[in-house]
């Protein structure tokens, strides 16, 4: 590794025990070496210290305590801001990457000096590391063995009418720094915080989408979008009506009200998943089937 690593891996962690081990040995088996893996935990009540110290490689670095509080907006800045890579991707306590996304991801932007970002497919798995969706990600965007260009007007478009985030969760990008928003997050949203953020790196300028499965995001009733289930689409609809002030020539007022529909469905769908799911862990919990991760399975 050289002394200036060029990707900057931040993980931002609140009570990730669960899965985090298992997240940060999937990036230290990267293929690509030139990167730094940086930590920053939000006053977790857990053993997510403790975890992260057991690493003694020297690509991992924890954030010492903050002495402010930290909330999900400020947590996630303060690990993208410590990183000094050119370019940052960063990763959820409970996500993997496959071992060939920093290299395939890293190539692409390279191959694309002026693109703020790339995204790539992920695969979907659930709290028992098993796969419920091989392929998700970029619907009707690109197709199979597929790599392209396409502008964020028309991202913002596409992202309104489906009702939904089409080119995933943080995992599955790779963003330049030099591209990087300010503020970082805005604290308005917090379910569309991560397309927000997109939106802000790309403005009108093109992304790099790829169609390889290059990560795993975790589907689990304890995370994040779990408990935002309730007000996602309400929050959808209102970053919608951002999205179409800033790009008034591409999102009319018609499909500001088809994404905002078709978000409550969305949501409905999230809300029953997440119950099955709930009772799902409750069982495998009392028969004791939890199983650690077996990222062989995880390979594209």
């Amino acid at each position: 590794m050289s002394a200036e690593p060029l990707v900057s891996l931040a993980i931002p962690v609140f009570n990730g025990e669960a899965h985090l081990r298992a997240c940060i040995k999937s990036l230290l088996a990267q293929t690509y070496e030139n990167f730094e893996i940086v930590v920053s935990d939000q006053d977790s009540t857990d053993r997510s210290r403790e975890i992260i110290e057991t690493f003694v490689d020297p690509r991992v670095r924890l954030l010492p305590k903050s002495l402010e509080p930290l909330n999900l907006h400020s947590n996630w800045a303060r690990a993208v801001k410590a990183g000094g890579g050119e370019l940052v991707k960063i990763v959820c306590q409970d996500d993997l990457l496959l071992p060939d996304c920093l290299s395939v991801q890293v190539d692409l932007l390279s191959q694309h000096p002026r693109a703020p970002l790339v995204c790539g497919r992920r695969r979907i798995i659930d709290d028992q590391d098993k796969v419920l969706f091989a392929r998700r990600g970029l619907p009707k965007l690109l197709k199979d063995g597929e790599t392209r260009t396409i502008g964020g007007p028309v991202l913002a478009r596409a992202c309104a009418r489906a009702g939904s985030n089409l080119l995933g969760e943080p995992v599955g990008v790779l963003v330049r720094r030099s591209a990087l928003p300010e503020p970082l997050f805005d604290p308005r949203w917090k379910y569309t915080i991560d397309l927000g953020f997109y939106m802000g790196c790309l403005g009108d300028d093109d992304a790099v989408i790829d169609s390889r499965v290059l990560s795993c995001f975790r589907v689990s009733p304890k995370q994040l979008s779990a408990v935002l289930a309730r007000t996602q689409a309400t929050e959808f609809r209102d970053f919608l009506s951002e999205m179409a002030r800033r790009y008034p020539e591409q999102l009319s007022a018609a499909d500001v009200r088809l994404g905002a529909a078709r978000a409550r469905l969305l949501a409905q769908a999230r809300q029953v998943l997440y119950k099955k799911m709930r009772l799902v862990t409750a069982l495998a919990d009392r028969r004791g089937q939890r199983t650690a991760p077996d990222l062989s399975r995880h390979n594209t």
